[in-house]
């Protein structure tokens, strides 16, 4: 009898290990269809056809499963993929022991999504059998919009972000945002698992519509002529945050930003355009810094776009904002960061909380403090070239498409992305977050203009077609 219950419990597990390898599997070529870290020797991996194949191992583990061994193999495959691909940030705030300690935890977290995907589909599947397996995408697209929602949405990591270096497959994006592109990923997968399983020759015409549509689409789309344009000049400093943040920081950020400004003003810019908190001072209260700023604009005669800090000195509350200044006024328009990213920025639900004001988080890790920034409440139109308004989206804000949307609705001709990614250093952070402006400019149809203090300043045409990248 020991002898068979042994056998019997070798028998059991090694299947539950293949379904765990199997998820495992299929995390990491998901994490191989994002940019992933700019090596040369690493770099060529990646690609984004490989999410259209990267869940059928996860769908071969969940054949018979139930819903509690389906949400291990969801998870692990969350798991692996958020850790592969979301490494980067370990690198924040210098990768000290609390934030290698959060990035291992917020994979963790993100890994119930996928989680939730595969309990439920698993469920379902048992329930209804093979015929369930219709709802994949649908299941999968509402847990990537779950995943968007509150003050720890994190909609990074979306399948339909993915394809954005490939311009032909996400054109439908218009119709049915990122959400849809991802459902269209999600589909492929089906078709190849059912393909596999099957091995039926109709699945073979199911694929190959499923890539001629889009692509027809796409084409159709691409034929239409841009007839609007504006000159913008994005200034990159690619100062690190040693030379910003610390000593004659300020002096430092100056005399870099005014001579690159006074190289773009030779190609005639309607607009300079300096990336996030590129002036380390509350430009608002600083006299001695907004007069140089104005000293700029003024020598140049063009306007000027920056991201600096601000305060208001009633309410004593910081804010991460953007600033236009424009030649013969001394008005300056502004706009506060809506979307702050949790942790970094400000504490969630510190609002609704009222213990977790008192927490101070640096000296509880050591290595990790939110900056405590407060949230705008406004979307702010900036006037350009007599007739174009554009709105600001600064850094993480434009990981949310509706945020996006609401700013192009009030009437946005393009868009700005100010961005500081020199926090995530030479890694796939930066890579990842300007494939994502990709989405937001096809989904609006919405020229974006996008300047960083480190890492990727492009523009990127209403097709999501990119140009003049750094």
């Amino acid at each position: 009898m020991p002898i068979l219950r042994n056998s019997l419990a070798t028998a059991l597990i090694a299947p539950r290990r293949r379904r765990l390898l199997l998820a495992a599997l299929s995390g990491a070529l998901l994490s191989l269809a994002f940019p992933g870290h700019p090596h040369p020797l690493m770099s060529w991996f990646y690609h984004p056809l490989w999410a259209h194949i990267a869940l059928v191992p996860l769908l071969l583990a969940l054949a018979d499963r139930g819903f509690k061994d389906a949400f291990a193999a969801g998870w692990t495959c969350g798991f692996v993929w958020n850790l592969l691909s979301l490494y980067w940030v370990a690198h924040t705030q210098g990768g000290g022991p609390a934030v290698v300690a959060g990035t291992l935890l917020m994979a963790i977290y993100l890994g119930l999504f996928p989680g939730l995907f595969s309990g439920l589909l698993s469920a379902l599947w048992a329930r209804w059998g093979t015929k369930a397996l219709i709802l994949t995408p649908c299941l999968w697209t509402a847990q990537e919009y779950l995943l968007s929602l509150g003050e720890l949405g994190f909609p990074w990591l979306l399948l339909g972000h993915g394809q954005a270096a490939i311009p032909h497959f996400v054109q439908h994006a218009i119709w049915t945002g990122v959400f849809g592109v991802s459902c269209w990923v999600v589909g492929l997968n089906l078709l190849f698992y059912w393909g596999l399983v099957s091995r039926s020759p109709g699945v073979v015409t199911a694929i190959g519509l499923a890539y001629l549509l889009p692509w027809l689409h796409a084409a159709s789309a691409f034929a239409t002529p841009i007839t609007q344009h504006i000159r913008i000049g994005l200034i990159q400093p690619n100062m690190t945050l040693a030379q910003k943040w610390g000593p004659n920081g300020l002096a430092n950020s100056f005399t870099a930003l005014e001579a690159l400004s006074r190289q773009a003003a030779t190609e005639a810019p309607q607009l300079l355009v300096w990336p996030e908190t590129a002036l380390p001072c509350y430009l608002s209260r600083r006299p001695d810094c907004r007069d140089r700023a104005f000293a700029i604009v003024e020598e140049l005669h063009i306007p000027l776009l920056t991201g600096a800090s601000d305060y208001d000195l009633a309410r004593k509350e910081r804010y991460n904002a953007a600033f236009l200044l424009h030649p013969g006024h001394r008005e300056m328009t502004s706009y506060a960061k809506m979307h702050l990213v949790p942790f970094g920025e400000r504490t969630p639900w510190r609002d609704s909380i009222p213990l977790l004001r008192d927490v101070d988080w640096s000296a509880l890790t050591g290595d990790l403090g939110s900056a405590e920034f407060v949230r705008g409440t406004q979307r702010t139109l900036f006037p350009v070239a007599e007739t174009a308004k554009f709105a600001v989206l600064i850094c993480f804000e434009s990981v949310f498409p509706d945020l996006v949307r609401r700013s192009v609705d009030k009437g946005a001709d393009f868009l700005v992305i100010i961005t500081n990614d020199s926090w995530f250093g030479a890694t796939a952070g930066p890579f990842q977050h300007a494939a994502i402006a990709v989405l937001r400019a096809v989904e609006n149809r919405t020229a974006i203009a996008r300047c960083a203090t480190n890492g990727i300043s492009l523009f990127i045409d209403r097709y999501g077609r990119t140009r003049l990248r750094t």
